[in-house]
Order: C-alpha cells, then structure tokens, then sequence
C-alpha cells in the first residue's frame, strides 16, 4: 500500500495550526532535506503504535505496530536511511507494537543495530514473541535490557528511561506495565512515551517526573491507545502536555475511551488522532518550534483551543 501524500499544517506558538498546500520532494531532497530539523512521525498502523524518530541523523523506531508495515516502511525511506535502523524500542512484548519489527527484517530488508526492551517473560509467551527475538539475533542486533534511571544519546538527544525499575513487572501477566517509559529531550522540547502502562505504574512515573522536574511534555503518546485507564489525571498533571497523539484504528477494545477523551480535554490538551489525521509528523526546529504535517486531516482532531472536535477518532 502506497503511503499518502503528506499535507502541511503549520503549528506556531500554542495550538494554532493553518493549513497548506501538499508536500512533494525530490529523491535527492529527501536524502538531505530538513537536517536542521529533528523529526517525530507518529505512523498510521491502525490499532497499535509505530513512531519513527530521526535525532541528529540517526533513525530510532519506537515500537512498529502490527499493521499497514508498508507505511512504515515507507516513512523510513523518506527520512533517507540506507535500510539501517540504528535502534529499536520495543515497549513490552503486545504484537501491536512489535510485531511489525518481524516483517521489517525479514521481508523488507532493514537491518537493526540496537534493540532496546525490558525483561519479560511473555517474549517467550507467544509464537510471535519467540520468532522476533530469534529473527532480530540473528539478523545481528544487539538486545540491551533498560531499567528506570538509564541514560542514553541516540542522535545527540537526552533519552532517560523512567520505567520499569529493575526485576519489576516481569512476569507473564504483567506484560503491559513492563512497558520501556522514556522521555525524550532535544531541543529544548520534550516527548513523552508510556506505552501501556497502567494506573498504578502511571503513578510512579508522575511522581518521577515531578521530583525530576522535567517540566511540561511537548507531546504525550497517548498511554494504551487511549484506553480507559490511561492518560490518567496524575500524569497529566504532572506532564502538562500540549499536545497528545492518539495511536489507534477500528478495535473491539473501546479505545479510545470516552473517559481518557474527557481527561485529555480537561486538561486543555490538543488531540491528533491517526484514525482521524493518518500518520502524524512533527518536525522539531532549531528554536524547538514544532510543525505539523499529516497525511489527512490536518487539523488536530481536538483542539484545545477551539474547544471542538473535527472528523471522527474511531467513530467518535
């Protein structure tokens, strides 16, 4: 499946966003185009997560859903990587996160140098669980096991590990608050990724950012795809997130939830769903100004500006 033409909506100061015209570029701009910008895109896998990151000329893929590969696929090629994806974050062993990382080596080509998850004894729980972590050793990557407290500097930004603490969560039924919760920091913007975590982990980790004094989130990846027990008030409290993307598509679960809707609104963040927007990309500037572009809607779905919604998330 083809990925679709990306339309342009600038996002300035606050929430404001204007809309422009379609975004082409040639082979050789995308090699070099935006080097000064770092760039999230939040990709349109339907119901699950999959962002590719580029930090200072290195590519981080942040779990990688289980469907619609292609776009994916395609948005790494856009952002000119020569079939090397330096890390992968895989955020706990649920396949709407990792299982797209299988088709990625085997049928598209990538290689992975790093991969980046916590202990759990489900990614020995499932066929699909097994196969992955045999394909990625022996496509050559290197497994690295992270603990709350870790550092890194993946492409010159600050990535710290806020969950889950050593030997904790590890069991088959605790697969979900296993989640890798990072935060990343470049360019004076900070990013925020849960997971699916749960309350009471949720807890823990705004307790953390607050005796860290992080400051406000940029944008919040909406824990659990919006579920009803994520996004929970005492993380957005804590975080204070302009803007939060909802990663999600038609699902039997509910999400997003009504509930999870109503606390993001309370606390006045703008909302983009990619049911609603298709992949979601924001581009980082030197001054930290964030732009957005989206390869449908190109409003967010909330705004927290103009109190409304616009379109439909998931048939809400």
């Amino acid at each position: 499946m083809p990925a679709a033409p990306f339309l342009v909506a600038a996002a300035v100061g606050g929430n404001q966003t204007s809309q422009g015209p379609a975004e082409t570029t040639t082979a050789a701009e995308r090699q070099g185009e935006n080097r000064d910008r770092d760039e999230i895109d939040y990709v349109d896998v339907g119901q699950g997560d999959g962002v590719v990151i580029r930090i200072g000329g290195q590519l981080i893929v942040s779990d990688a859903g289980q469907h619609n590969v292609e776009a994916v696929d395609a948005t790494l090629q856009r952002l000119g990587a020569s079939k090397v994806i330096d890390v992968a974050i895989l955020s706990h062993p649920h396949s709407d996160h990792v299982k797209n990382f299988l088709a990625l080596v085997d049928d598209f080509g990538w290689t992975i140098k790093t991969v980046v998850l916590s202990h759990s004894d489900w990614w020995q729980g499932t066929v699909t669980n097994k196969t992955l972590i045999d394909a990625l050793r022996q496509h050559g990557a290197r497994l690295v096991y992270v603990n709350a407290g870790q550092h890194f500097g993946w492409g010159g930004g600050d990535w710290e590990i806020l969950s889950p603490p050593a030997d904790t969560y590890t069991r088959v039924g605790q697969a979900a608050n296993s989640s890798v919760v990072y935060v990343l920091r470049t360019r004076g913007d900070t990013f925020l990724f849960t997971g699916d975590i749960g309350k009471s982990v949720a807890g823990r980790v705004a307790q953390r950012w607050s005796s860290e004094q992080l400051g406000r989130a940029t944008i919040f990846l909406a824990t659990h795809h919006g579920s009803a027990a994520g996004s929970t008030d005492e993380i957005l409290e804590a975080t204070q997130p302009k803007w939060a993307v909802l990663s999600t598509g038609r699902n039997a679960y509910g999400h997003p939830s009504p509930d999870a809707i109503m606390r993001l609104e309370q606390h006045s963040v703008s909302i983009w769903c990619t049911n609603a927007n298709g992949t979601i990309r924001a581009r980082i500037g030197n001054t930290g100004k964030v732009s957005w572009q989206a390869s449908r809607q190109q409003v967010p779905w909330w705004s927290a500006t103009a109190g409304r919604e616009t379109g439909s998330c998931v048939g809400r």
